[in-house]
């Protein structure tokens, strides 16, 4: 498909959501968001890895720090609190081109399988890994997949731990995912969650905060953002135990970094002023504009941009606001009895709504 085609069908699953200034919010998906979010990856893939770099993620910045060496250090904060060890093998579910997953195996020594609905994807993660050390590639497994229901090789009870770095709330409804991670994880694993939050100031009857939760969505390709108490309850439909959960940018903010949010309005050092900040993508939008219009850039290339702007402009405000957050933490364990028979229903039932979206979808 051309760019436009992909963005005319994305935009089907966002119905109104392209009319700025308003709080109206998509109807429910009964593909829990899949197809919407292949195709949006598809779009911004590229647009990520030029302005961002290798991790779609946000993360708090050290100003004394460049933009990459801050990402990297909550990734390893992470990856710590969820006790991944060196051999341990575990799954990077909605992984992206799989920058964070090497790292962690760079940090860790853990071996790591990728999985992304995205082919694009899955070929520039391949690309990538191929011009690395043995010691990368030898450890790094990358699958095209949908988290909603995994593919066949990965069996259940078959690895350590697993998580979702930026990529749950990519889903309608988180238990679906948290049930398919929780099935493949051993008894006593851990599940952890890096993911995109309402804060408990948010007030969703605030027009304001309502047009912000709504630009977030379609510009990042998400769905039904939340509150804790909300997702905590999406944890334990999963048949997970939550043991840790807090905001890592106001933990990040208490030690003397800067908000998360700086990225996308001042940046902290000379790239992430040109790319990721609020001058920088209105640069980068310019640029698009003129080579659309001489023909150098495909027809849609720059809705994509003006998309993913107005998702930045509306999570710099939310953060700024204290009413969002994409830096919460979720640290779960997968029970030691997992095979009971009170878990086991749990995940029928889960699997139940996994089969009917997919019959739906054929």
């Amino acid at each position: 498909m051309s760019s436009e085609e992909i963005l005319a069908r994305y935009d089907n699953y966002y119905s109104g959501a392209t009319d700025w200034d308003t709080a109206q919010q998509p109807a429910h998906d009964e593909h829990n968001n899949a197809a919407a979010a292949e195709r949006y990856f598809t779009l911004i893939t590229d647009f990520f890895e030029y302005g961002w770099g290798d991790a779609f993620h946000m993360a708090p910045l050290r100003p004394d720090w460049s933009f990459k060496r801050s990402m990297a250090y909550w990734e390893q904060n992470f990856v710590l609190t969820a006790g991944i060890q060196r051999d341990m093998k575990v799954a990077d579910l909605g992984m992206g081109i799989g920058g964070p997953m090497r790292r962690v195996v760079e940090f860790t020594g853990a071996n790591m399988t990728g999985v992304t609905i995205c082919q694009h994807q899955v070929n520039r993660a391949n690309q990538i890994t191929s011009e690395l050390p043995p010691y990368i590639q030898d450890r790094t497994e990358y699958l095209v997949g949908d988290y909603n229901d995994l593919p066949s090789s990965m069996k259940p009870s078959s690895y350590d731990a697993a998580y979702f770095m930026e990529s749950l709330s990519h889903s309608e409804d988180r238990a679906i995912p948290l049930a398919q991670a929780a099935k493949i994880v051993k008894p006593g694993g851990i599940v952890a969650g890096w993911q995109w939050m309402l804060k408990p100031a948010f007030d969703y009857d605030n027009p304001r905060h309502m047009d912000l939760k709504r630009g977030m969505e379609y510009g990042g390709g998400l769905r039904n953002l939340n509150k804790p108490d909300a997702r905590h309850e999406e944890y334990k439909r999963a048949g997970l135990e939550v043991l840790q959960s807090y905001d890592m940018g106001t933990d990040a903010i208490e030690r003397g970094h800067l908000g998360w949010w700086k990225a996308l309005t001042t940046g902290v050092d000379l790239p992430s002023r040109l790319t990721s900040s609020h001058w920088g993508r209105k640069l980068t939008m310019g640029t698009v504009k003129i080579l659309e219009t001489i023909g150098v850039a495909e027809p849609g290339t720059l809705r994509t941009a003006l998309m993913l702007e107005h998702c930045g402009f509306s999570a710099a405000t939310a953060g700024e606001l204290g009413i969002f957050t994409p830096a919460w933490v979720t640290i779960a364990r997968v029970p030691a009895n997992k095979n009971d028979k009170e878990h086991q229903k749990r995940i029928d039932g889960l699997q139940a709504t996994i089969d009917l979206a997919l019959k739906a979808k054929k």
